[in-house]
């Protein structure tokens, strides 16, 4: 009777918490704004691979204004040189050739006497000539550099446009990305929760039924031996894989317990060693492109190291791990609530995505480094890719 009694509890137990809430969404449901999500994500990598195209065009003609523009300047500087030394020959060869007038005619030489001397000049031999040449030639040069020059400044023009409307669509599309993954944000919370409340209600009503069949025995206690052993099962952390590669060395063998530094939607493509500044330097990073104000987290638990400012970084954090990895984080729009020495763990807000320093101002970004052990940087692309 008390063993029967007892199971007919356990029995209502599991069928009652086995009943699913039926306001609950569907796994069918989250899988579908997953879906969604990642479709938006993967045209907003498209824009970004067109918009680091543009921006790779954008900085050759930076590159190439500079060249032009120094250019330009040294040919004008000849060619006002060219010019006076002509001038000078020509009036001295036809002044000379002139009747015993040429000393009043030096006296009072006008523009039209000058023009006189330069036809004067292209009718005799030697070094005359070789002036006249050298005088079209850099009058050539110079109208091919400058015609060369608008033309480089126009596409830059049109460059510049494009660019700030890829910069608005891909903000669009992040934007539209960022909703739906605070959704899932919610949901996975409220569902965690939910859960947690199903389980503490079950273990609770488990007990409650066992105390009951307790309590129901009239029967005189009986002993029971059994053989089998608990049986006792064991999980190896990260079992299934993960980010790394089982052992040794390459673009997958990453610092295990990491997150992804941008705690929401964020695109990125290679461009490590990528042309910066015209060429003058190479880009020791990968950036992040993420809507303005996206939280900006610890890639693993670690110390804040430095807070950093500069021109070209604008706000800048360096957290050291506790492997001893250096990661630096440029362009922030602020601060999160840290200070130099405090203890984080991965997944701590450090700071909030921007556009401060040398960052274009339509396209927030977060300007990512990793220095092994705290010594020269490396690609950090491959590791961000696993985790975000």
């Amino acid at each position: 009777m008390t063993s029967r009694l007892a199971r007919f509890l356990l029995a209502l137990v599991v069928l009652a918490t086995a009943a699913p809430a039926l306001a609950q969404v569907t796994q069918e449901d989250i899988d579908r704004a997953r879906r969604e999500m990642q479709g938006i994500m993967e045209e907003a990598a498209r824009i970004d691979a067109r918009l680091q195209e543009a921006r790779a065009r954008q900085h050759q003609l930076e590159d190439e204004l500079s060249r032009l523009e120094e250019s330009i300047a040294r040919t004008q500087a000849r060619l006002t040189d060219a010019e006076r030394e002509v001038q000078d020959v020509a009036v001295e060869m036809y002044m000379s050739a002139a009747s015993g007038t040429g000393v009043g005619m030096v006296l009072t030489a006008d523009q039209s006497t000058i023009q006189a001397a330069l036809e004067y000049l292209r009718t005799v031999n030697g070094s005359g000539r070789a002036l006249i040449n050298e005088l079209t030639i850099l009058s050539t040069e110079l109208e091919q550099l400058v015609a060369r020059k608008g033309e480089a400044s126009e596409e830059q023009a049109k460059l510049a446009v494009e660019l700030e409307q890829m910069s608005a669509e891909l903000m669009d599309k992040l934007g539209k990305a960022q909703v739906h993954y605070d959704k899932l944000v919610a949901e996975k919370k409220r569902q965690d929760e939910e859960e947690r409340r199903r389980r503490e209600e079950e273990e609770r009503r488990e007990e409650e039924a066992r105390r009951l069949a307790a309590a129901t025995s009239t029967t005189r206690p009986q002993t029971t031996t059994t053989t089998t052993r608990p049986q006792t099962t064991t999980t190896r952390a990260g079992g299934g894989g993960g980010g790394n590669s089982g052992g040794g060395s390459g673009p997958t063998d990453f610092p295990p317990g990491g997150v992804c530094p941008v705690a929401g939607p964020v695109t990125f493509s290679n461009t490590w060693r990528a042309p910066r500044d015209g060429g003058a330097r190479s880009h020791e990073g990968v950036d992040m492109i993420a809507p303005r104000g996206t939280p900006i987290v610890a890639i693993y638990d670690g110390w804040i190291h430095r807070l950093s400012t500069g021109s070209r970084q604008g706000l800048g954090v360096w957290l050291r791990a506790e492997n001893g990895d250096h990661f630096f984080y440029a362009h922030l729009d602020s601060y999160g609530d840290i200070s130099v020495g405090q203890r984080v763990e991965a997944g701590y807000v450090i700071g909030y995505n921007g556009t401060t320093g040398n960052a274009p101002p339509e396209l927030p970004h977060l300007h990512f480094e990793w220095h092994p052990g705290g010594g020269a940087a490396v690609n950090p692309y491959f590791l961000v890719r696993s985790l975000c």
